[in-house]
């Protein structure tokens, strides 16, 4: 098996994922607004990254920097009450993009 590289924040304003570090990147308990920033690093074209978010208890807003677009899924604008969202993006060289092909919230 291949483990992933997890890296992990309880919270911040502006998570941002290192794509030379992180495989999945993981916000554990929100507990403000949020504006992902760009991911760091220097991605290969195709490289996956997902995103894990869960609020502590209480819906918060998400934004996303231009760096990610949606592709045939809608990234969230807010957190569901207790509930964990994955994000899944793939880095485009060509547009120099995460591409976020899927999103999947917790029922």
């Amino acid at each position: 098996r291949v483990s992933p590289r997890i890296g992990t924040t309880a919270s911040s304003a502006t998570p941002t994922p290192d794509a030379d570090a992180h495989d999945q990147y993981n916000v554990t308990a929100l507990a403000t607004g949020a504006t992902f920033g760009a991911p760091t690093g220097t991605p290969t074209d195709g490289q996956p990254l997902k995103l894990r978010i869960k609020d502590n208890g209480t819906a918060r807003t998400l934004a996303f920097n231009a760096a990610y677009r949606a592709l045939g899924a809608t990234l969230p604008t807010t957190t569901v009450i207790n509930k964990t969202v994955y994000i899944g993006c793939l880095w485009n060289a060509a547009d120099s993009k995460w591409d976020v092909v899927s999103v999947a919230q917790e029922t």
